[in-house]
């Protein structure tokens, strides 16, 4: 697994002390809770694409640093040592909290890999393995089944990847 210096650890302190702040009746702002989504993800990512580069640690950092100023606002003097004294130890590495990383292979978006891209598509009922074959062909690109139920990925060049796609959705329709 790459070395993220951490910045996953701080994650999941910062998420904790928003829930104990909720759970004490203290209003969290809104953007609180969407740079703890965003960073989630960018951290998610960073783990688990091998193509990502380092660069993109400084600003996960960042908007660890905006979250961590907006919920330390927030607490008394009490809860702020406690959460301080978690975020020291997390950053020396004392601290040994879990990442929810979440080991899905496709993420919710297109992925890109250089110039193959790959879309994971949700089916209402399955569909033949050798149909998906015979279009596959057609299109010169790779239908397959994911690990996940009644979900399909199309990977292949990106304009390939989008008319059978769009072919794809017609016949589709028609099936079902």
């Amino acid at each position: 697994m790459k070395d993220v210096r951490n910045l996953d650890k701080q994650w999941v302190i910062l998420s904790e002390l928003s829930s104990e702040l909720v759970k004490r009746g203290i209003k969290v702002p809104e953007i609180v809770f969407e740079k703890l989504r965003l960073t989630y993800t960018l951290i998610s990512y960073y783990i688990l694409d091998p193509h990502v580069s380092i660069t993109m640690l400084p600003n996960i950092e960042k908007e660890l640093n905006f979250i961590q100023s907006q919920l330390f606002s927030l607490c008394n003097s009490e809860l702020l040592e406690e959460y301080l004294n978690k975020m020291t130890k997390v950053i020396r590495g004392e601290l040994n909290v879990k990442f929810p990383l979440n080991r899905s292979i496709y993420t919710k978006e297109v992925r890109k890999k250089g110039k193959v891209e790959s879309i994971r598509v949700k089916l209402q009922r399955e569909i033949q393995i050798e149909r998906l074959s015979d279009l596959g062909e057609w299109y010169g690109v790779i239908f397959e089944y994911s690990d996940e139920d009644n979900k399909i990925v199309i990977e292949g060049n990106i304009d390939r990847v989008k008319r059978a796609l769009k072919d794809f959705a017609i016949i589709w329709k028609e099936e079902f």
